[in-house]
C-alpha cells in the first residue's frame, strides 16, 4: 500500500467524484482510477460504491477512513517537521573571494582541509581581481576576502595577514640574458605592464600598479591568466606580467617566459596579503574562521 494511494483514496472521498479527485492530484482520470483499484486489491476489500453519479463509502471504506486519513497527515506533519529542521540545522556556507593570481595551491589545501574537518560550515571560494570583490563584499554577496592589502581599503575593513611575498615580473624567456637574475623597475619603462582586471574596474587597477610598482607606462588588460601570459609570451610587444613569487601560474608557461624578482632601490618589492571581512559583521564566526586560515597558510 503506498501512501500515494491513500492520498488519493481522501481526494475521492472528499471530492465525491474521481473525475475532479483525478484533476486536483493531477494525473489522469483512468490512472486515479487504477490506483483505486489497485489499493483495494491490495486491502482485499471494496472501498467505494462507485455507480454513475452516485458515490459512496462501503463500510471498509468507511472503517478505512479515518485511520487513512490520520496516517497521511501524520506523514504531512513529520515531513513538514523535518524539512523545518533541515532549514534551521542546516550547515552555512561561507564565500571567500580571492584575487586571482594568489597562490592557489596553498589555498586549495587549506580550503578542503577545513570543509573535510569541520561539520559547522562549508567554505566556497570565488575568484576575480581586486575591486570587483571588494564591491561585493561591500555588498555581503561574499563573506571575507583575500587579495593584497591596499591601504584605502581599511575603513570598513578587518583582517588578517596572511603571507609577505616579493613581487616578480613574469616576462618572455628570451627578453633578458640568462645572467640577469633580477630586474629593476626602471627597466621595464619602455614595456607594457600587462594586469588582469574586470573591464568596469581597468582604472583602479592601473593606478594601484602605477603606484606599487612605479610604474607610468602602457598598460594592457587582460580578462585572466592565459590570456595574459599569452599577451606577454607574444614577441611583438614588449610585455611584463607582475606576479608574486607564491604564483605558480607562470610555470604553466615555463617553455616560454621567465618569472624574476623586481627591486626597488635595489630592495624587494614586497606585497601584504591579507584576509579581510566586514568591521561590523554581526557574525562573529566569520571572524573566527577567517584568523584560522590566516594561522594555517602562515603555518603552511
Amino acid at each position: 500500500m503506498l501512501l500515494r494511494q491513500m492520498k488519493y483514496f481522501l481526494a475521492a472521498v472528499y471530492c465525491k467524484s474521481f473525475n475532479e479527485a483525478a484533476k486536483q492530484c493531477f494525473i489522469s482520470q483512468p490512472s486515479f482510477s487504477l490506483q483505486i483499484k489497485q489499493l483495494e486489491k491490495e486491502l482485499g476489500v471494496k472501498l467505494i460504491n462507485r455507480n454513475n453519479c452516485n458515490f459512496s463509502l462501503t463500510p471498509a471504506g468507511e472503517k478505512f477512513y479515518e485511520p487513512c486519513k490520520r496516517i497521511v497527515g501524520d506523514v504531512q506533519n513529520l515531513m513538514q517537521n523535518m524539512q523545518h529542521f533541515a532549514e534551521t540545522n542546516q550547515v552555512p556556507s561561507y564565500i571567500i573571494g580571492c584575487k586571482t593570481g594568489y597562490n592557489i595551491c596553498c589555498l586549495l589545501n587549506v580550503i578542503n582541509m577545513l570543509n573535510k574537518n569541520s561539520e559547522t560550515y562549508h567554505l566556497e571560494l570565488l575568484y576575480g581581481d581586486h575591486e570587483q570583490l571588494l564591491t561585493m563584499l561591500a555588498n555581503n554577496e561574499i563573506d571575507m576576502l583575500i587579495t593584497e592589502d591596499r591601504e584605502a581599503d581599511n575603513n570598513f575593513l578587518a583582517g588578517e595577514l596572511l603571507e609577505i611575498t616579493d613581487l616578480c615580473i613574469c616576462v618572455p624567456k628570451h627578453s633578458f640574458p640568462p645572467e640577469i637574475k633580477a630586474l629593476h623597475i626602471s627597466d621595464l619603462s619602455e614595456q607594457t605592464c600587462v594586469i588582469i582586471a574586470n573591464r568596469d574596474y581597468v582604472m583602479q587597477e592601473q593606478e594601484y600598479y602605477a603606484k606599487c610598482l612605479g610604474f607610468h607606462g602602457t598598460f594592457f588588460t587582460a580578462r585572466d591568466i592565459p590570456t595574459a601570459l599569452t599577451k606577454v609570451i607574444d614577441d611583438k610587444v614588449k610585455s611584463f606580467l607582475p606576479v608574486t613569487s607564491n604564483n605558480d601560474a607562470p610555470f604553466y608557461f615555463s617553455n616560454f617566459t621567465r618569472t624574476l624578482p623586481l627591486l626597488s632601490d635595489n630592495e624587494p618589492v614586497e606585497i601584504y596579503y591579507k584576509i579581510f571581512w566586514q568591521k561590523n559583521n554581526p557574525n562573529r564566526k566569520i571572524a573566527a574562521i577567517a584568523q584560522h586560515i590566516a594561522n594555517l597558510i602562515q603555518d603552511h
